[in-house]
């Protein structure tokens, strides 16, 4: 069922997108680095101040995007009926919901896992060649980033189901995306080096209330009509 949805909406070509915006952050990254430089500032002083940066971007970033697949995939259909025709297939509701929120939850969980691996490595590679952080990674260090870095992959796939419910109470694509953009930027807004996201009972929460907001969604899914 996944694979047909998948195909039907050509979501492979999302993996498009993805590089960009994996390329995007780099940009952005290195921007930092080199203004920072001009006016004599050191954001990449720790590698703990870097992977922060970088779990942030990541985050927002994948979590917007899934809010946009949910958008296009589930929220459309039901503001253009076009999911009636779905459901008289000899299909259960419960599977078709199933197969398109595992799409946003494994989609999220997926590349918010292989960014953080891939622009973490690209900063150690570039700090061995240019010497760039003045700290030392230890390897301490590196498996604490390892178990950050798996907790920060499942709770934004978890979070990235929350639009949802915003989403299907209007039918508004707009309100769906709105929504993920509040959401992230309240979890990795930044005061004075405090983030939400740095108390881990925050995303873990969100992550479960995505999860509810899912099952809910899924559950009711045969008795609520489209309208």
């Amino acid at each position: 069922m996944m694979r047909l949805e998948m195909k039907k909406y050509k979501l492979w070509g999302m993996l498009k997108g993805v590089v960009i915006c994996i390329l995007a952050i780099m940009a952005l990254l290195t921007l930092i680095y080199f203004a920072d430089k001009t006016e004599s500032e050191n954001t990449f002083a720790s590698y703990h101040t870097i992977f922060d940066i970088i779990g942030s971007l990541v985050r927002i970033t994948f979590v917007i995007y899934a809010s946009a697949i949910i958008a296009r995939i589930i929220i459309e259909e039901y503001k253009n009926k076009t999911i009636n025709l779905m459901f008289v297939y000899p299909i259960s509701r419960k599977h078709i919901m199933v197969a398109k929120l595992s799409i946003v939850f494994l989609f999220t969980l997926i590349t918010v896992l292989l960014s953080n691996v891939f622009l973490d490595g690209m900063v150690m590679l570039a700090d061995r060649a240019y010497d760039i952080v003045p700290e030392t990674l230890t390897m301490e260090m590196l498996w604490k980033q390892v178990s950050s870095v798996l907790l920060s992959a499942v709770s934004a796939a978890g979070i990235s189901l929350i639009p949802l419910y915003f989403g299907m109470r209007r039918h508004s694509v707009p309100f769906t995306i709105v929504s993920a953009v509040l959401i992230v930027s309240l979890v990795s807004s930044n005061t004075n080096g405090f983030t939400l996201s740095s108390i881990i009972a925050i995303p873990v929460a969100l992550c479960f209330i995505g999860i509810i907001i899912a099952y809910m969604t899924i559950r009711n899914v045969d008795t609520k009509d489209v309208v």
